[in-house]
């Protein structure tokens, strides 16, 4: 990797991380306040019990199955973590177009002004040569500033089109034409030059096109 990527992932990263780590931290509160919750009705049900007082037992049941419920949602939070941790593994490789997709719309599920989004197309093996953390950065960031427009509702519709041998274009489809005229900011721009990525506005919604080998990392990566 050359000097001034590494220097974009040490300068966007923490902020990245930040960002996304609030977001689950804040969604495995909620999944403890949840299940604590539940364990008060429980004590209640218990002292009801001791003192001889009749109570439906189906509301146990009910119980039960909601913390079991909460503590999937708790190791299926855990496990999209530990996957995105592991996406700086390895700075400049070889990785697939639908990991990375459906990887950063389980991520944005945990914002709170998140939309109704479908991943489309995701059987192929499609894989681009590129950094994993900044194409993880750039399609996070971009899913962020499209659920924040004020003139999109509605489904988003996430895809992409492998049919050119060179390059490999993330399709992010709305419901209507949008002005992408603010998109995207400073940041996300500087992360999109680093992975050669183009955007471009569509009249349902926006293209973004990235080689499938990036031949600066490449390069990068022989050097060192």
């Amino acid at each position: 990797m050359t000097p001034p990527t590494i220097d974009l992932v040490n300068k966007q990263g923490l902020r990245f991380f930040g960002s996304v780590n609030a977001s689950i931290s804040h969604e495995l509160k909620n999944i403890f306040a949840i299940i604590s919750e539940t364990a008060g009705f429980l004590n209640d049900l218990t002292q009801l019990s001791k003192q001889g007082k009749p109570f439906d037992l189906s509301l146990l049941e009910n119980c039960s199955n909601s913390i079991a419920e909460e503590i999937e949602r708790g190791f299926d939070t855990i496990r999209r973590m530990n996957q995105f941790a592991h996406s700086v593994d390895d700075p400049v490789t070889e990785t697939r177009i639908a990991d990375t997709l459906t990887l950063a719309v389980k991520l944005t599920e945990f914002l709170s002004y998140a939309k109704k989004t479908r991943l489309n197309d995701f059987a192929r093996d499609t894989t681009v040569f590129t950094s994993p953390f900044l194409l993880q950065t750039l399609v996070y960031r971009t899913l962020s500033r499209l659920y924040r427009l004020p003139d999109s509702s509605g489904e988003l519709v996430l895809s992409f089109r492998d049919t050119d041998p060179l390059t490999v274009t993330l399709i992010f489809s709305l419901d209507r034409p949008v002005d992408f005229k603010e998109f995207p900011d400073p940041p996300t721009a500087e992360v999109a030059i680093a992975l050669k990525a183009v955007f471009k506005a569509t009249d349902s919604g926006l293209e973004i096109t990235l080689p499938r080998k990036n031949d600066d990392l490449a390069a990068a990566l022989e050097q060192s």
